[in-house]
């Protein structure tokens, strides 16, 4: 097993649904190891569609697939289009990395 391996294996991925105001719901999808936040996204979701808001993962845990996991999660708990439009530099480039643009 190689150490991305092993990550995924220690990783606990948790959503929920934080509010919900003029037919938005707004979530949050958080990535565990142990018991540290090391990564969230969120989203918002109107009219069928799912809009990304800010996907984060902490400074000493970047480059080790938990971005990743945490937009397949968002993938499997969307029902339509993800719109990941806006995104900063840094952001752009996992979207490229990751096939998601």
């Amino acid at each position: 097993m190689n150490w991305l391996q092993k990550i995924a294996l220690d990783l606990k991925i948790i959503p929920e649904c934080v509010g919900v105001s003029h037919g938005q719901t707004d979530c949050v999808i958080k990535a565990y190891m142990g018991d540290r936040l090391v990564g969230y996204i969120s989203y918002a979701v109107f009219q069928g569609e799912t809009h990304v808001q800010y996907i984060e993962v902490a400074e000493d845990m970047k480059r080790q697939g938990i971005g990743s996991q945490l937009a397949n999660a968002l993938e499997k708990e969307s029902d339509g289009e993800i719109n990941w439009a806006m995104s900063t530099d840094e952001g752009t480039s996992f979207l490229e990395g990751t096939n998601r643009r």
